[in-house]
């Protein structure tokens, strides 16, 4: 297999796991699918983790059971993925389980959590009604799903990663494809 069916392969691979992870994740604003994405930008490297984070959102969206997301939603949701993705494309960690990097990785998730709630604050408020006061507001009333949110990704991003880098760059599909974690 060539190396860049495998990466398709593996993209789709990451996309579909990414898609149902997050459709049967349980505890509202607590989620993995976000660092699914992070994680094969990790893995594939920057394009092919802006591809599968683009790829999950819009179908994670588009298709989810509790219906289909507004446009400017469904914007909001594309764009903070794909930075995801990309993002974790661009993380470089020699151990990903020393302190340094779980710090990396945890101010990582917080501020990719971060940019993707406001993004999609932002985009809900695009729907309702153009209107600062507004913004404020569903900031304000949202204020505990966002500390949730940002919390538990920063903890999944420091504890969890940094096993899944180690557990993932020892297996041969990814041999050749980026050198990402030694």
């Amino acid at each position: 297999m060539s190396k860049r069916t495998r990466e398709i392969a593996l993209i789709a691979t990451f996309v579909a796991l990414a898609v149902a992870i997050g459709w049967v994740e349980q505890i509202p604003n607590v989620e993995i699918l976000s660092a699914t994405v992070f994680l094969s930008g990790i893995m594939l490297g920057t394009l092919s983790g802006g591809i599968t984070g683009a790829l999950t959102a819009f179908l994670f969206s588009t298709f989810n059971p509790y219906g289909q997301a507004s446009p400017p939603l469904l914007i909001a949701q594309i764009i903070s993925l794909t930075i995801c993705g990309m993002t974790g494309g661009m993380i470089r960690l020699a151990n990903p389980s020393s302190v340094k990097s779980r710090i990396i990785l945890g101010i990582c998730g917080w501020l990719l959590t971060f940019v993707y709630d406001m993004l999609t604050t932002i985009s809900f408020t695009l729907v309702v009604e153009l209107d600062w006061s507004k913004f404020l507001a569903t900031l304000a009333f949202g204020v505990w799903f966002y500390v949730l949110h940002i919390l538990s990704n920063t903890l999944i991003f420091a504890l969890l990663l940094p096993i899944l880098m180690q557990r993932l760059s020892t297996l041969r599909i990814f041999a050749n494809l980026r050198p990402a974690v030694k």
